[in-house]
């Protein structure tokens, strides 16, 4: 079995770490802060690398990665991480659920969907990083083919989170945010009316070419729901 990822995750230079995924992982970890020992998943994992940087930095247990690319599976079971592909393997619900370059390629009804996965499985942390459309073009297809994205704007990502938290979470987030950030250096937010131009004057090293939305639930849903476990 094959899926439209599999040729991409068969090139090897795609497998590599870099400072971009150093940066990434920065931002994650950095919404998350350190903390308790915690439970994580990530779905639409690739690689499975930043979780396994983040099962080291912020104590988590063993993280769970999911993907469907069945290269993709054999690589991170190779790499001795707990690679899941069946989703029925998958927990209920986890401490954090996260995703890295994986909302952007969902089209229709399914682009809310698949952000209310997130929520579903979440007991606490969700967490997006997505690659805007022309950094992951200059990024990649000079060397790979990448399956077809549309744009996903810092708005509609914080309107579809707060939309999955009304439905999964019963309110809205205790915290959320969405920001854009470069991959390379710290340079100041760009507009989006503005993106397509400085795209063309600066190349693939955008400040804006990565954008990380996160969301927390309510700590006073959190108190009911151990309460009402400890009733019964």
């Amino acid at each position: 079995m094959s899926t439209e990822w599999s040729s991409f995750w068969n090139d090897i230079r795609n497998l590599h770490w870099g400072a971009v995924d150093e940066v990434i992982l920065e931002q994650v970890a950095n919404v998350l802060g350190w903390g308790p020992a915690r439970t994580l998943v990530e779905l639409g994992a690739g690689r499975g690398a930043h979780s396994r940087r983040l099962y080291d930095a912020m104590r988590c247990d063993t993280p769970h990665v999911y993907d469907l690319c069945p290269e993709s599976y054999e690589y991170m079971k190779r790499a001795g991480l707990h690679a899941v592909m069946d989703p029925s393997e998958l927990k209920t619900e986890y401490d954090i659920v996260w995703s890295n370059g994986l909302i952007e390629h969902s089209e229709g009804d399914h682009r809310q969907e698949i952000v209310n996965e997130h929520f579903r499985r979440s007991r606490d942390w969700v967490i997006f990083v997505v690659p805007r459309r022309n950094w992951q073009r200059k990024v990649h297809r000079p060397r790979a083919r990448v399956p077809h994205q549309t744009e996903y704007t810092e708005q509609e990502l914080m309107d579809r989170m707060c939309e999955a938290a009304d439905a999964c979470w019963g309110g809205r987030p205790a915290t959320s945010g969405v920001r854009g950030f470069c991959p390379l250096f710290a340079v100041r937010h760009i507009p989006d009316a503005w993106y397509p131009i400085v795209d063309k004057l600066l190349g693939w090293a955008l400040p804006d070419g990565l954008v990380i939305g996160w969301a927390r639930r309510p700590a006073a849903r959190l108190g009911a729901e151990g309460e009402a476990g400890g009733a019964t």
